[in-house]
């Protein structure tokens, strides 16, 4: 089995390293919509890759504040007991 006779020194061992770094990422105008995106990636704006619908986007809900079910008139309503005579 082969063993290396000195050990590598950082200086060494970094310029090895040196062509190791992630290179620069390229993006394309998506030319429907006009935004950067991936080569051959999916448009996560519209959904489209190649001309074809992917991914179906889900509508948002509009939010509505948490209240009771009964109306407001209704719920300020006071019930009055039954008078005897």
């Amino acid at each position: 089995m082969a063993v290396p006779k000195r050990k590598t020194t950082p200086s060494k061992r970094n310029m090895r390293r040196s062509h190791h770094r992630a290179g620069t990422q390229s993006f394309a105008e998506d030319k429907k919509s006009g935004e950067l995106r991936r080569p051959h990636h999916i448009d996560l704006s519209t959904g489209m890759y190649r001309g074809k619908q992917i991914i179906i986007k889900k509508v948002k809900k509009e939010e509505t504040p948490e209240t009771s079910t009964v109306p407001a008139d209704e719920a300020t309503k006071t019930i009055e007991a039954p008078t005897t005579k």
